[in-house]
């Protein structure tokens, strides 16, 4: 057994002799032991600069730089085209005041929701919003180390033990300064934030693709039964000229409507089974093509003793309340509760068809309604919408040249929840220091998903 391994199996211990009194009881309020080569230290002693621009609230714009707000920090990411907003270059100039966002800052939120963490990857400018505050790391911290130390469950207990506020949690720069987090030296902080980057990296490439791919998929659609460029001949309708052979019909020609539903909330056997349940903010904040996952999930149980019903796999679902018409596919049998409808295509050939139908018309309604579709969704809404259908045989052929392409768009998503379980795993591991970055064997770890 090597000295390293020995002094391992006989356990760490944390030498809080250099530590002054402050950071040592945080530290043991907070973290358990590590490796008797780290240390802690406090954001203040580390941070080079903080740009904290909560309490102003810029004036918006059409388009221009990006503004970051807490809806753009999410499970580790930053993701500006979530609910986008602008301002002018003018705004960006004189409000940045305290500080321009870099490539390598750190991002957290301290309010709805208190600690979510991002760091800007790119050389796009951004202007950061209420909500957030941007951490610059000094010559002793690696910035991407910070960025996962921020995410590690430990780190959060402490953030959340500064929260405060009688309807909304949050903290405040100062409870920031004030935070500890582990400190292994600068060249293993390297190594974590690489390995752990890295990672978050892959997920990136796999989203990008999938954009791409969906947007190929939307722009056939668009090419053939919304543009009508591969038809020649046409004929009038009440919804203007469409191609020979088209009709004009209501949407339940084309499918099934249902209206899921909740088991009773106070029955714990109801929930945590097997069953995905979607609500309306597990399809309102997907962002991709099928619905990754969900909150909640429910029983077999849950599922007879109440009105949800089994949708199929390749159901487009709709949300009829919150954000009103955003839409996702099922990717495999689930359920939803009543703030969403099912649409069931009544021939499995039409799933794809339906979808994108479906998104197109929505797309179209909010572009006459400047963003607003309608306060809600009902059956009436959705058996009143008139469609021009294509021949049977046209989407039909339409889903089987789309297929591979939505296959390849599940199968990176799959592959994306993989990758998140994985980082999920080592994250904790690699910030306690039960593994050090040169023992690590990914094929060891079992896959999990606390932080």
């Amino acid at each position: 057994m090597t000295s390293e391994e020995q002094r391992l199996s006989e356990g760490w211990e944390k030498d809080f002799d250099q530590l002054d009194s402050e950071v040592q009881t945080i530290a043991n309020q907070f973290y358990d032991l590590v490796p008797d080569d780290w240390g802690f230290g406090k954001l203040d002693n580390l941070i080079n600069q903080f740009i904290d621009y909560r309490g102003k609230t810029p004036p918006k714009a059409e388009q221009g730089i990006h503004m970051l707000s807490a809806a753009n920090i999410k499970d580790g990411f930053i993701l500006p085209e979530r609910k986008e907003k602008f301002v002018s270059t003018e705004t960006f100039e004189d409000w940045t005041t305290r500080g321009i966002p870099e490539k390598g800052d750190v991002v957290i939120t301290t309010e709805a929701p208190v600690g979510e963490v991002g760091i800007i990857r790119g050389d796009e400018q951004f202007l950061t919003a209420q909500r957030l505050i941007t951490l610059r790391t000094g010559e002793e911290l690696d910035s991407r180390y910070l960025k996962f130390c921020l995410q590690y469950r430990k780190t959060q207990n402490q953030l959340e033990s500064y929260a405060s506020g009688t309807t909304v949690s949050s903290f405040n720069q100062t409870d920031l300064r004030n935070t500890v987090i582990p400190l292994p030296p600068l060249s293993e902080q390297e190594k974590i934030g690489e390995i752990l980057d890295n990672i978050e990296r892959k997920i990136t490439v796999n989203k990008e693709i999938n954009q791409l791919l969906g947007e190929i998929s939307q722009s056939i659609f668009e090419f053939r039964f919304v543009d009508f460029k591969t038809y020649e001949e046409f004929k009038y309708s009440s919804k203007g000229d469409i191609p020979c052979g088209f009709q004009v019909e209501n949407l339940p020609k084309l499918m099934d409507i249902v209206l899921g539903g909740t088991p009773t909330s106070d029955v714990d056997d109801y929930y945590g089974g097997d069953i995905l349940w979607a609500k309306a903010k597990d399809v309102s904040q997907e962002d991709e093509v099928f619905i990754s996952d969900t909150e909640k999930s429910i029983t077999e149980l849950g599922l007879e003793e109440s009105s949800a019903e089994l949708i199929p796999e390749g159901t487009t679902v709709i949300t009829a309340r919150g954000t009103v018409g955003e839409t996702a596919l099922t990717p495999v049998e689930m359920t939803t509760n009543q703030t969403c409808y099912g649409l069931i295509p009544k021939n499995e050939e039409d799933k794809y068809f339906l979808y994108f139908l479906v998104q197109s018309r929505i797309q179209r309604l909010r572009s006459r309604t400047h963003g607003t579709v309608f306060d809600t969704i009902n059956m009436n809404t959705l058996r009143e919408q008139e469609i021009v259908l294509p021949p049977e045989e046209e989407r039909f052929e339409f889903n089987s040249d789309v297929g591979p392409i939505l296959e390849l768009i599940r199968k990176n998503q799959n592959e994306n929840k993989s990758l998140h379980q994985l980082r999920n795993t080592v994250l904790p591991k690699l910030m306690s220091g039960e593994i050090r970055v040169n023992d690590i064997n990914f094929e060891d770890l079992e896959v999990g998903n606390e932080v």
